[in-house]
């Protein structure tokens, strides 16, 4: 996570004016800068479905470990997130499942310290020399543009902007998806107190609508 603000928090939706009161100070951390369309940042200002309806504190779009659980209370989950496989159309393979793509000895792009389901997770151990390591999406989805690796994992709709801007890069259809799973919002048990993860689960389930609305 390598962009650190703080906000100070008066409630969880901006819609609900007054749904949530609080007198105290979160820190919001973003993994990335520019992941649109859930965080864009420009000229330090920071904008998107994730920043911008509150959904704050050490760390938000998690999935659930059970690593990740022994320093972090998880809220309810307030969207779906579906990873995808992205290629270069002008370098495309003919590959039906993860084994099809680390058996041809194909590399994929990832983000350092995300989750992308218990397949993936032993072949990071199996065949880790096939897998490119970034923090930054960008990075990502430009070593892919430039054929330097042969497939990136992203989000869909975050995929589905970075083909938009880029006509090099198309969604793998031969693979449905690469993991689909619930995502959280993770509070630090050191800092934040059960009541108050009670409090902002409430407000969660409250506006399930609106975030179906935004997030679908």
């Amino acid at each position: 996570m390598n962009k650190i603000i703080t906000i100070f928090l008066c409630v969880l939706f901006t819609a609900q004016i007054n749904a949530f009161a609080c007198d105290r100070t979160f820190s919001v951390a973003s993994h990335d800068a520019f992941w649109p369309p859930y965080v864009i940042g420009m000229s330090n200002v920071f904008k998107g479905t994730e920043v911008r309806h509150g959904r704050i504190d050490l760390g938000w779009a998690g999935s659930y470990t059970e690593k990740r659980a022994k320093y972090a209370h998880y809220t309810v989950s307030y969207r779906t997130e579906v990873m995808r496989l992205y290629e270069n159309k002008n370098n495309t393979h003919v590959v039906k499942s993860l084994a099809d793509i680390f058996d041809q000895g194909l590399t994929i792009g990832a983000n350092f310290g995300s989750y992308y389901g218990e397949e993936f997770e032993q072949y990071k151990t199996t065949h880790k020399k096939q897998i490119e390591y970034t923090s930054a999406t960008s990075k990502r989805f430009e070593m892919l543009n430039k054929q330097r690796i042969d497939f990136a994992i992203e989000d869909e709709l975050v995929g589905a902007y970075f083909a938009k801007e880029n006509s090099n890069i198309k969604l793998v259809t031969n693979i449905e998806y690469v993991n689909k799973d619930d995502i959280y919002l993770m509070f630090s048990k050191k800092t934040v107190s059960i009541n108050e993860l009670k409090i902002i689960n409430k407000h969660i389930k409250n506006n399930e609508a609106a975030l179906k609305a935004i997030f679908e």
